[in-house]
């Protein structure tokens, strides 16, 4: 038995080593012609590669500007009309290779020596249905030291017009162009001028494209009571989505001031950061005139139009007044009432703290939005709340919902004097906003009485 396992054994082994000289005698089998094409197919296809991934040109980008005619604008320091004489052309159409940046667009950061003065921003909307909203900025700036180019935010806009460009109300002709991977907008003058040190005043209309992502200038979608579709339009900038709104100078520490003008339909209601100064009815639409804000950073700054229909509390007891506004239900309920109540309590609060109102605007509205991507947008005097987040019914919510609502409400309030008042240079000191902001919400006595209901309860359970 032994004798025949072992001669098994041997048969197979041979049957394999067999096999194996036969694979590797039909290899050297081969026609040498053969192993030759194959290494010359191979060198050539690995050159071929090298030479398309070195030698076909990068994809470029066309934008087109489109040009606009000589304005007649008023002049920037009499207030007379004036029309501007050309001096150079303006070039109309651009070809940029996005991964080609120019001196100053190659900086992720704007230039230092730029003071910004005052935006102007006026918007046409005339369905809160509709896609898009047109819009024109007034920009007022100085430049401290003199620059090449002179580089601006915009992104995502559907269409952005050539801007009139005012230096000490001489008005100058510019080329311009989009270095897209920094959202830049890129200003140069003819035979390699440069900007001088002094005033200069920007006017440039534009198409925003309203999204639906709560984010920038955006459409807000809900349902009434009656299962009746509403829209709203509103806005959230932080961080760097002003640009998406508005041709700007998009970073925290450049602030300015605000004047804000909006025409939309006549059952609509305008907000905005600073009360209304004027309403005037024209062509079927109605033109919402707002006060000049104090001097804001771009993400702060922010407006809404509502139906209206909807809902608003109030309480003008005190300086600012306050006002909450929500869908009817809700409203109509009292549902708003805890998020009234802690901001009305919580601004004195504040104020005798840090023993200043300058930071303060004349009103606070308290906006809710039933599909805010966040929890709140803290703008100064249009606070944006999602509304799962204020509005709070007694009979079916928490003690530590309570609690939670208000935390949510004073920090909110609390960005007034941390954050907008006093703002970080930089997005990468943010946090020490939010530590500082932590810490003020729990010492505001009601919120802290929410709390210690809260932990009773709790200990009592």
């Amino acid at each position: 038995m032994a004798d025949r396992t072992k001669k098994a054994t041997l048969e197979l082994d041979e049957s394999r080593n067999s096999g194996g000289n036969i694979r590797f005698q039909s290899l050297r089998s081969l026609p040498k012609s053969w192993i030759i094409v194959g290494v010359i197919f191979y060198c050539a296809s690995v050159l071929t590669v090298g030479l398309l991934a070195g030698l076909v040109p990068k994809r470029t980008q066309h934008i087109t500007v489109i040009a606009t005619p000589m304005p007649v604008l008023p002049n920037a320091t009499t207030g007379a009309i004036v029309t501007a004489t050309a001096t150079a052309a303006a070039t109309t159409s651009v070809t940029q290779d996005p991964s080609q940046c120019i001196n100053d667009e190659c900086n992720p950061r704007l230039i230092s020596d730029l003071t910004v003065d005052s935006y102007e921003l006026e918007y046409t909307c005339n369905d809160t249905r509709q896609t898009t909203a047109e819009g024109q900025v007034t920009i007022e700036f100085r430049l401290k030291q003199p620059t090449k180019q002179l580089i601006y935010h915009s992104k995502g806009l559907i269409k952005l017009e050539e801007p009139a460009i005012f230096e000490d109300g001489v008005y100058r002709f510019v080329s311009m162009r989009k270095y897209i991977p920094n959202d830049y907008i890129s200003l140069s003058l003819s035979a390699d001028s440069l900007f001088a040190p002094n005033r200069y005043k920007l006017v440039q209309k534009f198409v925003v494209n309203l999204t639906a992502t709560s984010l920038g200038f955006y459409r807000s979608f809900y349902k009434d009571n009656n299962e009746t579709m509403g829209t709203l339009l509103a806005t959230k900038f932080r961080p760097t989505e002003a640009r998406t709104a508005f041709p700007c100078f998009d970073e925290p520490h450049l602030k300015a001031t605000f004047k804000i003008n909006i025409i939309h339909p006549m059952n609509t209601i305008a907000l905005s950061n600073f009360p209304i100064i004027e309403e005037n009815d024209e062509n079927g639409l109605r033109r919402t005139i707002f006060v000049e804000t104090f001097a804001l950073s771009t993400y702060l700054v922010s407006w809404a139009i509502l139906p209206d229909t909807y809902g608003k509390k109030f309480d003008d007891n005190d300086e600012p007044m306050v006002t909450v506004w929500a869908r009817q239900e809700p409203t109509n309920n009292n549902h708003t009432l805890l998020a009234l109540e802690t901001a009305s309590n919580a601004i004195p609060f504040y104020k005798d703290y840090f023993n200043t109102a300058d930071a303060l605007p004349p009103k606070i509205d308290i906006l809710a939005i039933f599909d805010l991507a966040s929890t709140a947008m803290e703008s100064s005097g249009l606070i944006s709340f999602r509304e799962d987040r204020i509005i709070y019914d007694a009979k079916i919510a928490s003690t530590f919902q309570k609690q939670q609502f208000a935390d949510i409400v004073a920090h909110e309030i609390a960005h007034s004097w941390m954050g907008n008042y006093v703002t970080c240079k930089w997005w990468d000191d943010i946090w020490l906003e939010d530590i500082l902001k932590r810490y003020l919400i729990y010492i505001v006595p009601q919120v802290f009485i929410y709390i210690l209901t809260w932990y009773c309860a709790l200990r009592f359970i």
